[in-house]
């Protein structure tokens, strides 16, 4: 539910002549994709290593082209990351699984962006050869305002129900709002940064496996091959998610709060966005708080982000997975309305055990890339 791992192919036309020069890059490759999380990765303890990686950018890869345009993100050395933040990341690292891990020291490059004023501002990126011939690079952002929250990752998931139906706090009128995820656990500030980076990197692993990418139509297969393992197909869509309009509305990047036209195959579970949003903003939430809990009770997705569509759905999945890794024997439950809400229970049973197989047997629960 953050901006995320690739654009919608953009087809460049250079008229040097009557031809245009050919790609320098193979187009439509055969084999599965090689991952770009290369090298090895260096002890790291406590994590310090890999928090030195970060840095602040203003880089959005939602605006960054194709080449022969595109520039890489870069490091904005006029805002340079506190030690605070450092430490925080720091600890984050240390608490993350070793799949994870194995993944975030490998990183490229680790950035910090500004917080908007609306909506999550995190990211991964997967840079492709149509963006820059050759590369191997892969990244992830995350907003500052993680990195000073002192807030539980469950008052994030309600935060973000909120941006994702652009209601604030201020909104609420005369007792009439959202429903709201309860928890009686304290606030875990390292544990909601590692959900934060859970997420985006969970976007940046689908681009870098193409997991999505089985269809020869897929506008990510013209420069990356096919998946090792077809799993997303059986697991998340033919499970799920309507495939007709999934197919038809393919995507290589998804920014948060879009849809793009994807539905839940379940018919209790089928919302639109945009008329959720019109009600709140009419101050009728029936329609949406009826969308939450359904969603939350059905033990089909983990999330109300995750009900978005279908790429939302694998980062959401991995993103808890990470979370019910990191806390062991210590996993909470929600209290939503009156409904006790066990997510991390039913990871092992039933649809959801099913999509976790899959982010297994494609390699993202891998110590190795």
């Amino acid at each position: 539910m953050r901006a995320t791992a690739l654009i919608p192919l953009v087809f460049l036309a250079v008229a040097c002549s009557a031809k245009a020069a050919p790609p320098s890059y193979p187009v439509y490759p055969t084999t599965p994709p090689e991952t770009h999380f290369q090298g090895t990765c260096v002890s790291d303890p406590d994590g310090t290593k890999f928090a030195e990686k970060a840095c602040y950018t203003a880089f959005y890869p939602g605006r960054s082209g194709f080449f022969p345009f595109y520039r890489p993100p870069t490091c904005d050395k006029s805002t340079p990351v506190v030690q605070a933040q450092k430490d925080v990341l720091a600890r984050t690292y240390n608490r993350a699984p070793d799949y994870m891990k194995s993944r975030l020291c490998r990183l490229t490059q680790l950035f910090v962006t500004r917080s908007p004023s609306w909506g999550p501002m995190g990211w991964g990126f997967w840079e492709g050869p149509d963006r820059l011939p050759g590369s191997k690079s892969v990244y992830v952002a995350i907003s500052d305002r993680e990195l000073t929250t002192k807030k539980s990752f469950v008052d994030v998931e309600n935060q973000t129900i909120r941006d994702l139906l652009r209601y604030s706090d201020g909104d609420r009128d005369k007792g009439r709002s959202l429903v709201q995820l309860k928890t009686g656990a304290a606030p875990d500030p390292e544990l909601t940064v590692l959900a934060e980076l859970a997420h985006e990197l969970g976007h940046a692993l689908v681009a870098d496996a193409n997991m999505d990418g089985i269809k020869r139509y897929h506008p990510r297969r013209r420069v990356s091959g096919p998946p090792r393992n077809k799993c997303f197909e059986d697991a998340f869509i033919d499970a799920s998610w309507d495939e007709e309009r999934f197919n038809r509305h393919l995507q290589r990047w998804v920014d948060f709060g879009n849809q793009y036209y994807n539905r839940p195959k379940n018919p209790d579970l089928k919302f639109s966005l945009e008329r959720l949003r019109h009600d709140v903003g009419r101050g009728k939430f029936d329609a949406a708080n009826r969308a939450i809990r359904d969603v939350y009770s059905s033990k089909e997705f983990v999330s109300f982000a995750a009900a978005i569509n279908a790429l939302e759905d694998v980062a959401e999945t991995y993103k808890y997975k990470v979370l019910a890794d990191a806390m062991a024997n210590q996993k909470v439950g929600f209290d939503l309305g009156g409904r006790d809400i066990k997510v991390f229970d039913i990871l092992d049973s039933g649809i959801l055990e099913k999509k976790v197989k899959c982010l297994r047997d494609i390699g993202f629960l891998s110590d190795q890339p």
